[in-house]
C-alpha cells in the first residue's frame, strides 16, 4: 500500500489538539547539538514541495510567541508534563 503524502502514516497516530515533540539542531557559542522542543499542534497542512504531497505540522511551541512549522514525520506524540 502506497502512502499518498510524505507523513501520512504517522497522520493516523497524531490529531490536531495533541502535544508533540521533535528534534531541533541547536548551535550556540559553546555548544552544537540536538534539542527536544514540544508544542501544540494546532493544524495539519497539505502542501506541495518538488512534486510530492508533504503533511506539516503547524505548531505552537512552547515558550513561543510564534508558529512552527514542522513536517509531520518528524513528530512524535508526547504525554510529558513538566
Amino acid at each position: 500500500m502506497k502512502n499518498r503524502a510524505l507523513g501520512a502514516s504517522k497522520a493516523d497516530k497524531i490529531e490536531v489538539g495533541d502535544m508533540v515533540s521533535w528534534k531541533t539542531w541547536c548551535m550556540d557559542l559553546l555548544t552544537e547539538s540536538f534539542e527536544t522542543k514540544e508544542g501544540l499542534l494546532i493544524e495539519i497542512i497539505e502542501e506541495t514541495r518538488l512534486e510530492n504531497v508533504v503533511l506539516i505540522g503547524k505548531i505552537l511551541t512552547f515558550g513561543a510567541s510564534e508558529y512552527d512549522f514542522i513536517p509531520l514525520f518528524s513528530l512524535t506524540k508526547t504525554t510529558k508534563r513538566d
